[in-house]
């Protein structure tokens, strides 16, 4: 599917993040129906399927466009083959009825849902298909490309076969995705992939894509790992670090679910409330715990202000305290929020980012530990000397 983005810049520890609260991200309109751009962008049918066809005996131009279909339908098809079906279908789905080829004149095309993002193309046709064991005769096209309609028994099945992963989201359709991934997070070909459509689920395919750097460098230093997450949430990271774990954030806020790094299992926008302040969050969970300070948690919060904190649940604070290297005089008046300047450096723009430890203990009991990071201008540069907005 497209990739969700935010409208600003998405370098979240760099403080220059979404406006307003990162739940506020959400995917960008797209046309649903055949766009120009579909051989790139289109999620494409599942692999292995045949087709019953009963075409016109001796029609070339019919027989290849039923081998070219079944190579979309299959994940095999090269980009131009995918764009020459693409334009086919396009054309009887917008042209003329009476002038479509004779192998399309009794294919169906409905129009359902709203535009945008919700608009989908029902496709009905008079030979069926079969794909992972699914017989149909619809297809549908949306935003997220091709697909066709499973219950939840071939859900499990298809899922359990393919070793597929899940991938969920509070913040954005699709809710879950079950996909598989390389180790690195990227996604380079085609394949099966299956998503779930308000209470039904949809048999189709990943699109390859090369997504963000983090996705398609080879180099090790260009992708964040546990120690690199750990590092920046415990305000011990270098520049390095953070630009790797900037991208990985990037990655999960700009790519599809399917092409999120191997380790992010949901995203999420839960409630937490300091002295009865909302802190709007966004939070990453993921497959494998990180530890923390001596927790182990796989919740991990970025919040505005340039927050990159783990939710560590209902524990000590003192002990949180103690590990953080924080004490009483670190409170701030009338929160249970503890703060203190770990670290600062110089920017090339006359800036100086600030790294300060930070602790908090919610409303309800739940201890969250980060780092805060903020940008100011350097002495001589600005004669108010103001922190920069985050």
């Amino acid at each position: 599917m497209p990739g969700s983005s935010c409208s600003g810049d998405a370098g979240i520890l760099r403080c220059t993040g979404c406006a307003g609260t990162m739940c506020d991200c959400s995917r960008a309109g797209v046309p649903a129906m055949f766009p120009a751009s579909l051989s790139t962008s289109f999620l494409l049918l599942a692999l292995v399927g045949t087709v019953d066809v009963n075409a016109a005996s001796g029609d070339p131009e019919a027989a290849r466009f039923q081998r070219d279909l079944l190579a979309v339908l299959e994940c095999r098809a090269g980009a131009d083959t995918q764009q020459i079906v693409a334009n086919t279908l396009r054309a009887a789905r917008y042209g003329d009825p009476d002038r479509r080829p004779l192998h399309l004149r009794d294919w169906h095309f409905e129009h359902t849902g709203e535009t945008g993002d919700a608009a989908v193309t029902v496709i009905d046709m008079p030979v069926p298909l079969t794909l992972q064991g699914v017989q149909t005769r619809r297809v549908f096209a949306d935003d997220q490309g091709f697909s066709i309609a499973i219950d939840a028994a071939a859900r499990d099945r298809i899922v359990a076969s393919h070793g597929l992963q899940l991938r969920s989201s509070t913040l954005r359709e699709p809710f879950k995705v079950w996909s598989a991934q390389s180790i690195d997070g990227s996604v380079s070909t085609s394949s099966i992939m299956v998503r779930s459509v308000g209470d039904e689920y949809r048999l189709g395919c990943t699109a390859p894509h090369v997504g963000t750097q983090v996705a398609r460098s080879p180099d090790r230093q260009q992708r964040a790992d546990a120690n690199d997450l750990t590092a920046a949430i415990e305000c011990r990271a270098d520049d390095a670090t953070l630009d790797r774990v900037e991208r990985v954030l990037q990655q999960v806020m700009e790519q599809p679910q399917s092409g999120w790094p191997a380790e992010v299992r949901t995203v999420s926008a839960p409630t937490h409330a300091i002295n009865g302040t909302v802190l709007p969050v966004f939070q990453i969970e993921l497959q494998t715990p990180l530890q923390i300070q001596g927790v182990a948690t796989d919740r991990l919060l970025v919040a505005p202000a340039g927050l990159f904190a783990a939710d560590l649940g209902r524990v000590n604070v003192a002990s949180v305290l103690l590990d953080a290297g924080l004490n009483a005089a670190d409170q701030q008046a009338g929160v249970l929020v503890w703060q203190r300047e770990a670290s600062r450096s110089g920017l090339p723009s006359a800036s100086i980012r600030i790294n300060e430890r930070v602790v908090a203990r919610t409303d309800d009991g739940t201890v969250l530990t980060g780092c805060s990071s903020s940008q100011m201008r350097k002495a001589g540069s600005d004669p108010k000397n103001v922190n920069i907005p985050h």
